[in-house]
């Protein structure tokens, strides 16, 4: 095992070096990609609000749900071509958004985790009680039709995990220890949901993506937990309004049993893949190349 760890330990080079240094994005760059989304997103959102309001009751919800579908993938999209040109202008290469494969196994493993995982985030929203009137405004936003699940499960998934670990942090990794790229990614993760009902769990489950990324180079793991922590969430919208969390459902005692299968079960999930992802050699791993495994995430 020792000998595995000294086995990930890469030799910087001065070419590496360079690398560290020209690696985008650092945090002022990172400040700059979240002023840039928060401006499409509102200027976009503006126009979308004033065409449904011109519109009136002409505009039925699916079409109204269609409008935030569009709205929410044109802001994504724009961000992440900006990012991805700043990226290849600093670096002097085309941005490579690490669509790489992984191994089959870790599906199945990847969604029992994130199940696991759910358990114990779904009470971190609730620590920060919610105004009736921003449950409302969500309650309007997530409609319970098919552009609405789209947005949720497909398009969230898809475009976010690009951006924050295709771009953002396979670049921090590149700039900073590990432990640190991952959370500062993590951070930004939080913050695009830009509310903070949201932004916790979206933190914590952004550490737990940004690791799986660092342990295979590959956006797909992320999106896989990313559509499934979605697709949960998506799923109790259709549940009663009294039984939208799984202690109104399940009840006591069952779910202090349901809270350490979960901690058991994640526990044993994450200790699997990490078993599994070491399988991939440091010359499979770009990142690894930059910084070794050893020194940051035992």
């Amino acid at each position: 095992m020792e000998q595995g760890f000294q086995n990930d330990s890469i030799y910087i080079s001065n070419g590496a070096q360079s690398s560290v240094k020209a690696a985008y994005p650092d945090i002022k760059s990172l400040c700059r990609i979240f002023g840039i989304l928060l401006v499409y997103t509102i200027g976009i959102g503006i126009v979308g609000a004033i065409i449904t309001t011109l519109a009136g009751d002409r505009i039925s919800p699916a079409i109204r749900s269609l409008l935030g579908l569009l709205s929410y993938t044109i802001s994504l999209l724009l961000t992440i071509r900006y990012a991805a040109k700043s990226s290849g202008k600093w670096q002097h290469r085309p941005v490579n958004l690490s669509f790489n494969s992984i191994q089959p196994v870790l599906i199945p493993v990847l969604i029992i985790c994130t199940l696991g995982l759910i358990v114990g985030m779904e009470r971190l929203a609730t620590l920060i009680p919610m105004p009736k009137v921003v449950e409302k405004m969500f309650e309007d936003l997530f409609k319970k039709d098919v552009f609405s699940i789209i947005t949720i499960v497909i398009a969230a998934p898809l475009l976010e995990e690009i951006l924050c670990r295709g771009i953002i942090l396979k670049g921090l990794l590149q700039r900073y220890p590990a432990r640190k790229a991952i959370i500062i990614s993590a951070l930004f993760f939080g913050l695009v949901h830009m509310n903070p009902w949201q932004a916790l769990p979206a933190f914590c489950i952004g550490l737990f993506m940004g690791w799986i990324f660092y342990k295979t180079n590959s956006i797909i793991p992320g999106i896989i937990v990313h559509a499934t922590n979605n697709g949960m969430a998506a799923l109790f919208l259709f549940f009663p309004g009294d039984k939208q969390d799984l202690l109104s459902l399940v009840g006591m005692p069952y779910y202090i049993i349901l809270c350490v299968s979960a901690a058991l079960l994640v526990a044993l999930s994450c200790l699997y893949i990490h078993k599994k992802a070491r399988a991939l050699t440091p010359a499979d791993k770009e990142i690894s190349a930059v910084q070794p495994l050893s020194a940051d995430l035992r």
